[in-house]
């Protein structure tokens, strides 16, 4: 039975093989036998399937196991390396015989850490299938029949030692470094599934962790140009090392991309119910949306940075750490977040709506539960925090429906003041805009230092209000004119006293 078949097979082999105790009961001298290394190109998912249940002394025994498999892995990449720098030194040799030695140590190095990981990983497989009760082979390819045993990258072993191979020596054993970084790179992965399951249960990983950390990645060695770019290329080329990224970065734009689709769907659905069914006002349901649609893009980029292979479970813990020291810092800014919510349970203004609030007059554009923005007359744009707005008076010009115009025109007091009273009442009763009830009212109230003020007080709509007091007052002045009746300029009188030659006070006039 071949490791592949094997795979398929072993949750069920283990769920009914693997002995099962309680920590009490356990004899002190069995010691846990690792089973998931059974294949050590056992997929990551279902690994992540198999060590899900173990306890933690088992993981920690998992652990050990595939440690062992990554440690022998990095050994034999470091003897590879070591091979490369020989292979060098005998392409720089200034004699035969030293390029010779040198090839011979490089191949011989190549050779003793491979059979290093044959051992280890027989051992390891072994082990695992006594433990399960299964037989199994390596999926590994057996020499070609016919194929000379003790051939090393290529060469017989007739005349292993030919200098002219050394160029063709390099280069094999810079291709191995490119497989064996993918498969040191797999062997992480799979001891990674199963120290995240160790953490969980209380295991201590941290070891494990930096040493993962401290073999990873390429080597980059500036004094050798070919095997620098072989690394490079290498990497960009391999299925765990480029094509892996680009792939991984795929899936992080294609989420990206989905999370953005469905969080503009979920704000459009959201809008949707508010405005059929609860009916709130529009702030309210532009922020609630907004804040939705928010929350769907956080989520789908969280979702996102693990497609890159980020683990952001420290992220979320530092800023559930640090929610404290946040909240303390940005007191202003919860008390408009307070402020914020005030205002949307209370519905003081709607967007669209004409309001003056926080010293500020003008159009409602929008709001969040921070501040709010305003589109002034003039077409300025002003953010008023929502502590300023709540703290405050706040008139809503346009609240209503309706809007009652206040007018006041002064004439001389010369001027006959009924006669101004129907011109007025005559100028409103005509305006198609000026509503019929509540009757307009023309009444003469003051008496002033230099006029003789009326009142002018109609009804409109309240979108008609400006327009009416505009040409109201326009047509009044107009008729006004052509009644002769004046609109007189502030004025004063002045009285000036003059002593006369027999010291009795003489007024005069000015």
């Amino acid at each position: 039975m071949s490791f592949r078949s094997m795979a398929v097979g072993l949750f069920l082999v283990v769920a009914t093989s693997m002995p099962v105790w309680s920590q009490d009961e356990k004899p002190a001298e069995e010691k846990y036998v690792p089973v998931t290394t059974v294949n050590p190109r056992l997929p990551v998912d279902q690994l992540r399937v198999l060590v899900k249940p173990l306890t933690k002394q088992e993981l920690e025994g998992e652990a050990e196991a595939w440690f062992k498999l990554l440690t022998t892995k990095a050994r034999q990449i470091a003897a590879v390396q070591l091979g490369v720098k020989k292979t060098n030194e005998a392409m720089a040799a200034g004699d035969e015989t030293a390029a010779k030695e040198s090839l011979k140590e490089a191949q011989n190095v190549k050779q003793m850490a491979e059979e290093k990981v044959k051992q280890v990983e027989k051992e390891v497989v072994d082990a695992a299938q006594a433990e399960l009760g299964v037989e199994g082979k390596d999926d590994a390819p057996e020499d070609e029949p016919g194929e000379p045993a003790d051939e090393v990258d290529g060469e017989t072993a007739e005349d292993p030692m030919d200098v002219n191979a050394a160029s063709d020596t390099k280069t094999k054993l810079l291709e191995d470094v490119t497989v064996l970084q993918d498969e040191r790179t797999a062997l992480s992965d799979r001891l990674e599934i199963v120290l995240v399951s160790l953490e969980k249960k209380g295991g201590e990983v941290e070891e494990y962790r930096k040493y993962i950390t401290a073999v990873s990645g390429i080597e980059v060695d500036t004094s050798d140009a070919t095997a620098t770019w072989s690394a490079v290329v290498g990497w960009v080329l391999s299925k765990e090392g480029g094509q892996r990224l680009a792939w991984n970065f795929s899936k992080f734009l294609l989420i990206l991309l989905i999370s953005w689709i469905v969080a503009k769907f979920v704000q459009g659905i959201t809008n949707w119910l508010l405005e059929k069914k609860l009916r709130l006002s529009q702030l309210a349901e532009h922020l609630i949306a907004r804040m939705i649609k928010n929350i769907v893009l956080v989520i789908g980029f969280a979702i996102s940075l693990t497609a890159l292979e980020i683990d952001i479970t420290p992220v979320i813990a530092a800023i559930g750490a640090t929610g404290l020291v946040i909240g303390l810092a940005l007191q202003g800014t919860l008390s408009n977040f307070a402020s914020g919510l005030m205002i949307l349970v209370n519905r003081p203004f709607d967007v669209g709506d004409v309001v003056s609030a926080g010293g500020i007059t003008g159009v409602i554009d929008q709001m969040n539960l921070v501040s709010t923005r305003f589109k002034t007359f003039d077409n300025q744009t002003i953010y008023v925090p929502n502590n300023e707005i709540w703290n405050n008076v706040i008139t809503n010009i346009t609240a209503n429906h309706t809007r009652r115009v206040d007018m006041e025109f002064g004439i001389g007091y010369d001027d006959d003041f009924e006669q101004a009273e129907q011109i007025i009442m005559d100028v409103v009763t005509n305006h198609e805009k000026i509503l019929k009830s509540p009757e307009p009212q023309v009444v003469t109230h003051d008496l002033g230092e230099s006029s003789v003020n009326i009142v002018c007080r109609p009804w409109a709509k309240t979108a008609d209000w400006w327009q009416v007091k505009t040409e109201v007052t326009r047509e009044v002045k107009r008729r006004f004119d052509q009644a002769g009746i004046s609109i007189p300029y502030p004025q004063q009188d002045v009285h000036f006293y003059s002593v006369s030659k027999e010291g009795h006070p003489t007024e005069k006039e000015g």
